[in-house]
């Protein structure tokens, strides 16, 4: 006999899905109520996150969320003290494996977790976006690249640090974030 708790659930599964069953959506009023809705949802949220502000006096704008994150990247970047040159010898030895040993737990090595984590960071936008940023903006373009790649270091260890801390493992073993 199920528990009260997943009985509860149990119907508000079915009842979501007979909500948003096909037959719903079949006349596609419906689907015109939620594109509708959502697409005021997403008018609002833009204008609160994605406004412009006066970048100089000569009325050229600039996104604010992207100075949001420039300020958020140069504060952890002060804020550590340049740990991504101060500390890039320890991390070239820890992917050579100087301190890894064939016995240590776990079945990923150093260099298996950086391959992934930049096959999962990288993409296609990142690669077109050099070729496009170099030909739009020339070759000062890539002094632009290589500032906002060294305060994107510090903002990628400091996410990946916090993965790290704030992980947990289940009873079962698997671990829930991180």
């Amino acid at each position: 006999m199920p528990r009260p708790k997943t009985a509860v659930l149990t119907v508000l599964l079915f009842i979501c899905l007979s909500l948003f069953s096909a037959a719903v959506f079949a006349d596609g009023e419906t689907t015109r109520t939620l594109n509708d809705w959502f697409g005021v949802l997403n008018g609002y949220l833009a204008t609160v996150f994605f406004f412009n502000i006066l970048f100089f006096m000569d009325g050229v704008d600039f996104p604010f969320i992207v100075a949001w994150l420039i300020v958020g990247a140069v504060y952890l970047t002060l804020r550590m003290g340049f740990i991504n040159v101060r500390v890039f010898h320890h991390s070239i030895a820890i992917l050579r494996g100087r301190y890894s040993r064939p016995d240590d737990e776990g079945e990923v090595s150093p260099f298996q977790a950086l391959t992934t984590a930049l096959s999962a960071t990288v993409g296609l936008g990142n690669i077109a976006g050099v070729a496009i940023a170099v030909s739009i903006g020339g070759a000062g373009a890539t002094l632009w690249m290589i500032i906002a790649g060294l305060l994107g270091m510090t903002v990628k260890f400091t996410e990946a640090t916090l993965a790290q801390m704030y992980r947990e493992v289940r009873p079962d073993g698997h671990i829930m974030g991180g």
